[in-house]
């Protein structure tokens, strides 16, 4: 005989994907953002083209190593504050296929407002600037961006995400991933 289930789960693991699937859905709520439906076809374009790494590979094995800065828990900004911005997608420095999703969200100081004209994302210690090739297949508004289809070639990828309030505060968050293939 099955046991009757209890809400809310007893199982340590099933409230934390709990957890997680909320505060996701929660945070693209607030985010005014779209979740494409499962299956829907999503146009692939280039982000980072394959002369694009082969530079950054070599100038990058050049330059000193980059100390990584610390990705704690994002903070809300309080009076004064800069801005701040969570990446949502891709999680950590975490293995991806491409082509990828982006997800990022904006987060002003109480008396500011994010400007979305503001936003640039720059590649690896070149900081080629790839913000024009990514507004033309992205969703940016106050708060936050979503990007759909980006292809990447393979390799470890840095990108610098920057945005400032109507205050000229800038606040800036790095974005490491892996991309293991494309499929």
């Amino acid at each position: 005989m099955r046991s009757p289930r209890t809400w809310p789960p007893s199982d340590t693991a099933a409230r934390r994907r709990l957890l997680r699937a909320t505060l996701a859905g929660a945070v693209l709520l607030r985010c005014g953002l779209t979740v494409h439906a499962a299956g829907a076809p999503v146009a692939a374009f280039e982000l980072v083209t394959d002369d694009e790494a082969a530079r950054e590979a070599r100038a990058a094995a050049a330059a000193p190593p980059v100390v990584p800065r610390s990705r704690g828990v994002p903070q809300p900004p309080g009076p004064g504050d800069a801005p701040a911005i969570q990446i949502i997608a891709p999680a950590g420095e975490a293995a991806v296929s491409s082509p990828l999703r982006l997800e990022v969200a904006f987060s002003p100081a109480p008396d500011a407002r994010i400007v979305p004209d503001s936003f640039r994302v720059l590649y690896g210690v070149l900081k080629i600037d790839l913000t024009e090739r990514l507004q033309r297949h992205s969703r940016l508004s106050e708060r936050g961006v979503v990007v759909e289809g980006a292809q990447v070639p393979q390799g470890t990828h840095r990108l610098l995400v920057r945005v400032a309030d109507d205050k000229g505060r800038m606040a800036e968050q790095a974005i490491v991933f892996h991309v293991a293939g494309r499929q």
